[in-house]
């Protein structure tokens, strides 16, 4: 498995892998389930790992989730959770756990343990994946607590509520950057 790693990444330490990685808008996340589930992009830019690869690491020891978001004024916020779980494919990738938050970004992950997806396998009430042109793990309360996988929209236009968003920081307002990294909690860095 090739992965795409952070030895050093400002305020998180060490030890990091990224499973996911928004940037520029160069590659398009409006994908299948198969897709999702094998992973795409390029790893020195912007791609996701893979839903089958992520089940794998979190299943085979405890891990730790940190998010760094940036915005269009490159003010950036970080969400932490000291105990993330994805399912496996048969429990549709699931977010079975995430632990406990920290940081400064809000808990938009907070009605998040629910399955993953797709405009053509889609688990919510609203029908989010085929309006936000993504994979993500919805919540069925409504589709705007957070989705990290959203169009990309290459500036701030305001309340753009189909775009990548993390609601308990910038309510529906897209975001210019993401990066999603998990790394085992036995990790002593």
């Amino acid at each position: 498995m090739t992965v795409s790693c952070e030895s050093n990444f400002p305020g998180a330490g060490t030890g990091w892998t990224v499973i996911q990685r928004r940037k520029d808008g160069t590659i398009n996340f409006n994908r299948t389930w198969s897709e999702y589930k094998e992973g795409f992009g390029d790893l020195r830019g912007e791609f996701f790992i893979g839903l089958d690869k992520l089940h794998l690491l979190t299943q085979s020891q405890p891990h730790e989730l940190y998010i760094s978001l940036g915005d269009f004024s490159n003010e950036t916020r970080y969400a932490r959770y000291n105990n993330f779980v994805i399912g496996s494919e048969t429990e549709d990738y699931r977010i079975k756990d995430l632990g406990t938050y920290s940081g400064d970004a809000g808990d938009s992950l907070a009605d998040h343990k629910y399955r993953f997806s797709t405009p053509d396998k889609d688990f919510t009430y609203d029908k989010c994946p085929p309006y936000f042109s993504s994979g993500w793990w919805f919540s069925n309360i409504g589709c705007y607590s957070c989705n990290l996988n959203g169009k990309y929209i290459q500036e701030d236009i305001g309340e753009e509520t189909d775009g990548i968003e993390w609601r308990e920081w910038k309510k529906n307002r897209p975001l210019k950057f993401t990066q999603m990294m998990i790394r085992p909690k036995s990790c002593l860095f």
